[in-house]
C-alpha cells in the first residue's frame, strides 16, 4: 500500500468512528503545508456548502510550530458574547444549566463546548413527583412514542406536540403518573444516546491528536530535507506533497467537528422541551 493510501485509510478510519463521512481532498500542485500545532483539535467552519480550505502561497514555507502552542478554535454556532451569561439570570443566560457539572477534562475531549456527562431532571421537569413513575407498566406504544420523538430526524416542535397530543388522550385518573413515566424513559433514552454521541466525538479527538503529532514529525523531517546541502529536489517535492495532503486531510477533519460538537447541545435541548410538552399538557 503506498504512503498516500495509508494516509487516506487512516482518515477514513477516523471519520467512521465519530459516525462522519466526508469526501477527500486531492493536494494542490504549487500549495505548501501549514505549521500545525500541538494538540490541536479544534473545531472549524460549519461542514455544510463549506469552501475547500485556502491554498497556501506558492513558494511559501512551512513555519517552525512553537512547542505547546494550543489555538483556540471559533465559538459554537449562536454563542452569546463575552459577558453576556454573566449579565443574564442563569436560566435565561444557558437553558441547560440543568445538566450535572462536567468531571474533570480530558485532553482527548475537542469541542470548545464543555462535556457534561449526564443530564438530570431537576430544571427538565415541572410535573409531577418522579416517584409517580415507579409504578406505571409500561405499554409498547409508550416505547414506540420514545422510539419516534427522541429521533433527531423528526422536528422538534412536531416532537412536542406527539407527546402533549398522547398525554392529552390518556384517561385522567392515571394521566399524571403515566406522564411522568413517560418523561422519565424519554430523559433515559436520550442520555443513553448522548452519551455514544460523546464517546465517539472523543475518539475522533483522539486520532486528531495523533494526526497532529504526526504532522509536526513531518514538518520537522520536511525542514531538515531543505537544509541538507545537496538535498534531491525529488525527494525534496514529494515530502511537501505529502505534507500538503496530510495538512489538507488534518482540516477537513477539524472542520467536520463544529456540527459533530453540537449533537450533544442538541439532544439537551431535545430533552428540555419534551419534558416542558409533557408537564404543560397535564
Amino acid at each position: 500500500m503506498s504512503a498516500r493510501s495509508k494516509r487516506t485509510a487512516l482518515w477514513a478510519t477516523g471519520l467512521v468512528a465519530a459516525g462522519l463521512v466526508i469526501m477527500p481532498a486531492s493536494a494542490q500542485d504549487g500549495a505548501q503545508p501549514r505549521d500545525v500545532p500541538e494538540g490541536f483539535v479544534v473545531p472549524g467552519p460549519a461542514p455544510t456548502n463549506a469552501p475547500d480550505s485556502p491554498a497556501l502561497a506558492p513558494g511559501a514555507q512551512p513555519q517552525e510550530i512553537p512547542e505547546g502552542f494550543v489555538v483556540p478554535g471559533p465559538p459554537p454556532t449562536n454563542a452569546p458574547e463575552a459577558g453576556a451569561a454573566d449579565q443574564a439570570p442563569p436560566a435565561a443566560a444557558n437553558p441547560m444549566s440543568f445538566a450535572i457539572a462536567p468531571h474533570e477534562g480530558t485532553t482527548d475531549w475537542p469541542c470548545v463546548q464543555r462535556r457534561v456527562e449526564t443530564l438530570t431532571p431537576a430544571q427538565l421537569w415541572a410535573g409531577p413527583d418522579l416517584a409517580l413513575a415507579d409504578g406505571v407498566q409500561r405499554t409498547p406504544e409508550m416505547r414506540r412514542l420514545v422510539g419516534t420523538v427522541i429521533a433527531r430526524r423528526l422536528p422538534l416542535a412536531e416532537a412536542e406536540a406527539t407527546v402533549a397530543d398522547f398525554v392529552a388522550s390518556l384517561p385522567e385518573a392515571n394521566r399524571e403518573a403515566t406522564a411522568t413515566a413517560l418523561f422519565e424513559d424519554l430523559l433515559a433514552a436520550l442520555n443513553a444516546e448522548r452519551s455514544q454521541v460523546m464517546e465517539g466525538i472523543e475518539r475522533y479527538g483522539a486520532k486528531q491528536k495523533e494526526l497532529a503529532t504526526r504532522l509536526r514529525e513531518e514538518n520537522a523531517s520536511f525542514f531538515a530535507m531543505q537544509r541538507e546541502e545537496g538535498a534531491d529536489a525529488a525527494a525534496v517535492e514529494e515530502a511537501r506533497q505529502a505534507l500538503v495532503w496530510d495538512t489538507r486531510i488534518f482540516n477537513e477533519r477539524r472542520s467536520s467537528l463544529t456540527y459533530v460538537c453540537e449533537v450533544p447541545t442538541m439532544i439537551e435541548q431535545r430533552a428540555f422541551a419534551l419534558g416542558r410538552a409533557i408537564s404543560r399538557a397535564l
